[in-house]
């Protein structure tokens, strides 16, 4: 047997433990219970999935009633929410092979080893006129192309003199070939 009720409060420990409204003014304590490698508490007056638990007289957390993110058959949608239940950041692995992140806050990727991405066609980077790249960025296997200005330094790909001094010929412009 099952029922269905709305989340009163939520404890986290090692485990997450959900005081479940199941019948008016009657409050049931049980575990939640969710996909493996999935952490996600869900939010005061969601309603909750029970079911009971043979011979002891508990129940156990299953699932959460959720409003669709517009996910298609075979397609998975992860989402956060804040406190009040407004839908935050959003992962989406599209069913045609295509991943989507939406976040108001940044992306954020963190790695104790190399970072690697590898584009079969091509890769577009856009930043506002205020963002500084800090770090090594190689370029290898393809061509790039600047706008700006760049900035002298003796050495690489980019020559900050528009015309050679000796020879006259045009030194900068905005790509670079055969990286």
């Amino acid at each position: 047997m099952g029922r269905i009720g709305k989340l009163i409060k939520t404890e986290i420990e090692k485990f997450i433990v959900a005081t479940v409204e199941t019948r008016f003014k009657f409050n049931q304590s049980c575990d939640m219970y969710a996909a493996s490698g999935e952490d996600a508490p869900p939010l005061e007056d969601d309603r909750i999935a029970l079911i009971s638990i043979d011979g002891t007289g508990k129940m156990a957390a299953v699932g959460v009633l959720m409003v669709s993110q517009g996910a298609k058959p075979g397609e998975r949608i992860l989402y956060s929410r804040d406190e009040d239940g407004a839908v935050q950041a959003v992962l989406k692995l599209l069913g045609d092979g295509k991943i989507e992140a939406v976040s108001p806050g940044g992306v954020s990727v963190s790695t104790d080893d190399n970072y690697e991405l590898n584009v079969k066609k091509d890769l577009t980077v856009k930043a506002d006129g205020n963002t500084k790249f800090q770090g090594k960025l190689e370029i290898t296997g393809g061509n790039m192309k600047c706008k700006g200005t760049a900035t002298p330094s003796g050495t690489g790909c980019f020559c900050a003199l528009p015309t050679c001094p000796v020879t006259g010929a045009p030194h900068s412009g905005e790509m670079v070939l055969n990286t």
